[in-house]
């Protein structure tokens, strides 16, 4: 049965585009069904369309549509005749009788771009980064883990950078008024978040610390405490970080403001909810007796 034109006609413009790739796309035969005969890059020789050209389908009466198994009959590969005269004709010949045909038990055929599998290509992989266990670990409040993650990227829309992007505001802190509203004023130096830490970290057990600049408190939040949980200590810091921008927002917005005693309430509150929805996490299990234990 005949194609209809408009069929023909689609098929025409999908095999132009087929160049646009070629040269990037290469691919690694498995069980032939995928790759292209003609059109991928599966032997040395790059794309046969290329190597023995348009009239390649013709001389070898293996259609221009035929995958890398269609190239395969009962015995192996349907090779080019020994008689064939040209050079083209007779390297892909040499080169598939060294080749094994593809086997319906083997895998699928793999595409790689530049010389790298299509997927990791288009997604590639970043280095692994020191951070990565305080900000997305299990038992995480997602909108507090979301949100600390933009502020350890220092992507948060502060004053101070507000200011760089040509928006004409003051730079002060929301929360103070004192000094440029940064990330490390904002969230450790500032006389709240001073004052907040201050209250938050005897609930942990652990003596007043001053940290003095962001990375400061990714390493306290990293290094293991005796007698502290790794994942409580994590909730409360993510928490107190939300809390803080939140409190700032609200002032600016809103304007209006909550005492560090309040913030505190609210914090308290949050951490029993996110730990009594966590009950039957393993790493959550015990953590209420410790947040309870010096209030």
């Amino acid at each position: 049965m005949e194609s209809r034109p408009e069929q023909s006609s689609i098929w025409r413009k999908l095999l132009s585009l087929k160049p646009l790739a070629r040269s990037l796309i290469g691919c690694e035969i498995g069980n032939g069904l995928a790759a292209s005969y003609w059109w991928d890059d599966w032997l040395p020789h790059g794309p046969l369309i290329d190597f023995i050209g348009i009239d390649g389908p013709c001389k070898t009466g293996i259609s221009i549509s035929a995958t890398v198994a269609g190239g395969c009959g009962p015995g192996g590969w349907l090779v080019p005749s020994a008689r064939c005269r040209t050079p083209a004709l007779a390297t892909l010949r040499d080169t598939l009788l060294q080749l094994p045909p593809p086997m319906p038990s083997n895998e699928s055929d793999v595409f790689k771009w530049g010389g790298l599998c299509t997927w990791e290509f288009l997604r590639p992989s970043a280095p692994l980064v020191s951070w990565k266990k305080v900000v997305w670990f299990t038992a995480a409040v997602p909108k507090h883990a979301f949100h600390f993650w933009v502020t350890n990227l220092d992507r948060l829309p502060l004053r101070t950078r507000l200011i760089q992007w040509g928006m004409g505001t003051i730079s002060t802190c929301c929360l103070c008024g004192n000094a440029p509203e940064t990330r490390d004023h904002l969230f450790l130096h500032c006389e709240t978040a001073s004052r907040l830490w201050a209250v938050v970290l005897p609930r942990l057990s652990q003596p007043l610390l001053q940290f003095n600049n962001w990375q400061e408190l990714i390493d306290w939040m990293l290094t293991p405490l005796m007698g502290l949980s790794s994942t409580l200590k994590r909730l409360t810091a993510q928490a107190v970080v939300y809390l803080l921008w939140k409190e700032r927002n609200n002032r600016l917005h809103q304007h209006s403001s909550e005492s560090v005693t309040q913030l505190f309430r609210q914090l308290d509150r949050m951490i029993r909810d996110t730990l009594l929805a966590r009950l039957n996490n393993k790493r959550c299990q015990g953590l209420l007796s410790q947040w309870f234990k010096h209030a």
